[in-house]
Order: C-alpha cells, then sequence, then structure tokens
C-alpha cells in the first residue's frame, strides 16, 4: 500500500499526509476535467500514468484518485489492466445524455419555480444579464468565458429545486453535455444554432411562476441544442447509423425482437392433432 494512502494510527488518528493527497487530487481533478471539457484531452486518449505526473506536477497516488473520480463522472473510462483513457464519444451517449438531461433539469425548474424566493430571482436576472452580456463570436469558438456564464445561467435555473443529490446530477449532465457541443464547435468551425430568445423566454415564464411553459421552453432548448451538435460532430461519431427516437435513456430502453421467421419450405400452418386411436 502507498505511504500516502488513507489509514489510522494506533492513537485513531488519521496520517495527516492522506488529506493532502486528496487536496492535490481534487485540484488535480479540476484541471484534467477542464483539459477533458475543453477539448485538450481528446476522446480515447491514452491516460498514461507517468507521463500525466509529469505533465501535472503531482505524485503517482494524487494522479490515480484524481483519474478515479473522473472515472466516476464519466469523463474517463478504465480498460481493466491497460490504465485510463478520455471516454470516446457516440451518437448512442448524446441521446442519452439528452434525453436525461431533459427529464431531470425541467423536473428541478419546476421544483425550483414551486420553492424559488426573491434572492433565486435575482440570482437568475443577473446571471442572464452576463451571459447577454458576452455573445458568441465566430473569431472565438471555444469562448470559455461565455461557457462559465452559460453554465451559471443554466444551473441558477434550478438552484431553488431543493434537493442537492438533483443539483449534482445535473452540474455532471452538464459537464458531459457541454463537453460534445464543444467538441461539436471545434469539429465544425461554427457554433450550434438555436433560438435566439429562448434564454430570455425561460427567464420571463419562471418568473411568471409559470412552470409548465418553462418546463416546455426549456426541453426546447436542450432538444434543439442536441439535435444540432449531433449535425455538427457526426462524422467523428463511431455510429453514425440512424437510430428510432429513444422513449428515455439508455438504461431504461428495451432491444426490439428480431421479427420471427418462419421455415423456409414445408406448410408452416399449424394443424390440429389427430385424436384417432386415443382413448376416452
Amino acid at each position: 500500500m502507498d505511504r500516502t494512502d488513507v489509514r489510522a494510527s494506533d492513537a485513531g488518528q488519521i496520517d495527516p499526509r492522506a488529506s493532502d493527497v486528496r487536496t492535490i487530487a481534487q485540484a488535480v481533478q479540476g484541471r484534467l476535467s477542464a483539459d477533458i471539457l475543453f477539448g485538450r484531452l481528446a476522446p480515447d486518449d491514452r491516460l498514461r500514468l507517468e507521463p500525466l505526473c509529469e505533465s501535472y506536477a503531482v505524485g503517482m497516488s494524487p494522479m490515480r484518485e484524481a483519474l478515479a473520480q473522473l472515472v466516476g463522472r464519466g469523463l474517463v473510462i478504465q480498460d481493466g489492466q491497460r490504465g485510463f483513457r478520455v471516454a470516446p464519444i457516440s451518437r448512442r451517449e448524446l441521446d442519452d445524455i439528452t434525453a436525461t438531461r431533459i427529464r431531470l433539469e425541467s423536473m428541478a425548474l419546476r421544483d425550483a419555480i414551486a420553492h424559488g424566493d426573491d434572492a433565486w430571482e435575482a440570482q437568475i436576472l443577473a446571471t442572464h444579464h452576463r451571459l447577454v452580456r458576452r455573445p458568441r463570436t465566430p473569431d472565438l469558438l471555444v469562448d470559455e468565458d461565455w461557457e462559465r456564464r452559460h453554465r451559471a445561467f443554466h444551473l441558477a435555473l434550478i438552484d431553488a429545486c431543493g434537493s442537492p443529490l438533483l443539483l449534482g446530477f445535473c452540474h455532471d449532465l452538464h459537464d458531459r453535455f457541454d463537453r460534445y457541443r464543444r467538441i461539436a464547435v471545434q469539429a465544425a468551425g461554427r457554433h450550434p444554432r438555436v433560438g435566439a430568445n429562448l434564454h430570455g423566454a425561460i427567464v420571463e415564464a419562471a418568473l411568471a411562476r409559470d412552470a409548465t411553459r418553462a418546463a416546455t421552453l426549456l426541453e426546447r432548448h436542450i432538444a434543439e441544442a442536441a439535435t444540432d451538435i449531433a449535425r455538427m460532430v457526426a462524422p467523428r461519431f463511431p455510429d453514425t447509423t440512424p437510430r428510432r427516437i429513444a422513449r428515455g435513456t439508455s438504461l431504461a430502453e428495451t432491444p426490439a425482437r428480431p421479427p420471427s421467421r418462419r421455415r423456409a419450405s414445408g406448410d408452416a400452418r399449424p394443424r390440429p392433432s389427430s385424436q384417432k386411436g386415443r382413448p376416452r
């Protein structure tokens, strides 16, 4: 076991070096996730421990812990004994992320509208104002300042939902969805085409406490963005064949049964069994 792993002494106290490892791992996780989300680490890139430790100037233990945390967030996958790599992308996963985000975020928005107070309304107005003040431009495809403002606005909408667990799920879904948007922007050389005034319309509906209209507009906004993102990044998808519209997340989908086949020869019609010679 690594000397910096968590362990208790005979006196029942935790080795202070363990907390240092966790603190460093959290910082490394933030840097790694930013590099993945902004495309500096590409899908399927192999994450070799020694070069990573050298690049990020950290030891092996915090690097392993950071990668394990990113596995839990879906940004990194572990290939058994082969180590770690950046999570690949696929149309199926994008559809799954989109469907799940629509369900959870619209539910969170409805709850936030039911429970939000004046501070919640002020936060929505402030984050929307900051977002409007920073429009996207063609000469800056991946604008980290716009990304932060856009994320802050969407999370402000649902901040008063009252469920830390639901907010955590929505945060993770934003990470995964935003990763696809950044990859799409870099692949297509343009921004996604979405309704110009949808953000403002969502704000108006939320402040009017019209939960049905606000949730409908939010669902439309996410779906429009996902449709164009899928179109923009299609050449990079390994699974580009047309798919039926998903009725839920991939975990809830039931594989379609293959059509039954009849025998190639002979009469396939059922025949009544003969009763001749049977005792009554």
